[in-house]
């Protein structure tokens, strides 16, 4: 298995994602992986670089992961939709048994100096593989999400305690996994961060624009995004909203219709633009005049750094993520849900775009540069990894 996947030597690091769908935890993994792969500074020379592997379903995940110069591991595609039936719900274990034993394959044969489980599903399949192995490689958990039930949680909290490092991307997630501090292993905070050098400010573009980005699916609440710019119109007639993002399953392909169909409506209709996925995310900001953000409970937030990092200003929920991230100096933030204060914000903020704008580029140049994230985490790995 080595010898066919390309590996010659164990690597020191093995991320592990349980779906090789491409969204904002999956920039993250990448992005860490990278931190991990820049070279190691010894005696004030370059010693070398750490090796880096990635096992994961084929998919778009991999095809990044490849042309960034990662060692790629496939593993089975499983379904990765959100649990919304009985049947499924028995299921969703089996599927995390069942990539747990490849795992366990994979980690006997590559004796890698630490696996790194990116998300809860990750954990879970990381945790059973690597119980009861004889000098099993340390865990390290990258916790990137709010968990989802109680009973979840149970089960997340009970295998995050047998992992080496957790490390959460916010303070939201963090508390929100282990909120009284007895959890047993330390929840190390690391927000992560952009290139300010690839996100430049760029001149406010000439018609007053909202910038959606996300993925299309219920949680991220597009369909609030929707009714916002249509009550913010009436005080700003030419408000336009673009809504850069793909769906994702079957509830994002019916949560797409229906925003084509509110869209063509007569209160919203030539207004909304809905782009689809977009690979150019600087130049979608770019064309806008703020960010507008709508999910009830963001866990982090990388639409939003990237939009301080663009120099734009942001609209988003009072809630997790965005509240660690904005402050009143570059954005408002509103009641989530309040679509009648989601507009009164818009106005707001385009009002005062310029001002905000620069405001929020100093703060991520403050707060939120690559460099300082990566480093971080790359220490916090070397301290556990073999």
């Amino acid at each position: 298995m080595v010898g066919s996947a390309g590996v010659v030597t164990p690597p020191q690091a093995l991320f592990v994602s349980y779906t090789s769908l491409f969204g904002g935890a999956e920039r993250i993994l990448l992005d860490d992986a990278a931190a991990l792969a820049d070279p190691v500074a010894a005696g004030g020379r370059v010693a070398a670089r750490r090796s880096v592997a990635l096992a994961c379903p084929e998919g778009p995940l991999t095809e990044r992961a490849r042309a960034q110069g990662l060692t790629v591991l496939p593993l089975a595609r499983r379904r990765v939709e959100l649990r919304t039936s009985a049947r499924d719900r028995i299921a969703a274990p089996l599927r995390i048994v069942a990539q747990a034993r490849e795992l366990r394959r994979v980690v006997a044969g590559l004796r890698p100096g630490c696996v790194i489980a990116s998300g809860m599903r990750a954990l879970l399949s990381c945790s059973a593989a690597l119980r009861g192995l004889g000098l099993r490689p340390p865990l390290v958990f990258v916790h990137n999400d709010l968990l989802p039930s109680p009973l979840v949680g149970r089960t997340v909290r009970a295998a995050a305690r047998r992992a080496d490092r957790i490390v959460a991307l916010s303070r939201a997630i963090a508390d929100d996994l282990d909120p009284d501090g007895r959890l047993g292993t330390a929840v190390e905070v690391v927000q992560p961060g952009v290139d300010l050098d690839r996100f430049a400010a760029a001149p406010l573009p000439a018609l007053p624009t909202a910038l959606l980005l996300g993925a299309i699916v219920p949680w991220k609440r597009p369909d609030l995004a929707l009714e916002a710019v249509a009550l913010a119109t009436r005080e700003l007639p030419g408000l336009r909203l673009q809504v850069a993002g793909a769906p994702i399953g079957a509830a994002g392909v019916e949560l797409l219709a229906e925003l084509e169909h509110r869209a063509a409506q007569p209160d919203l209709a030539g207004r909304v633009d809905l782009l689809g996925p977009v690979d150019d995310i600087p130049a979608a900001l770019a064309d806008a005049t703020c960010l507008l953000h709508c999910a009830d409970r963001e866990p982090y937030g990388m639409a939003l750094v990237e939009a301080l990092a663009s120099g734009r200003p942001v609209v988003a929920p009072a809630a997790a993520g965005p509240l660690e991230i904005v402050d009143a100096s570059c954005g408002v933030l509103y009641p989530p849900g309040d679509a009648h204060a989601a507009a009164t914000a818009l106005v707001d903020v385009i009002a005062r775009a310029d001002q905000l704008g620069a405001a929020a580029r100093a703060r991520a140049e403050a707060h939120f540069d690559r460099a300082t994230a990566r480093a971080r985490f790359a220490a916090l790995v070397d301290e556990v990894a073999r």
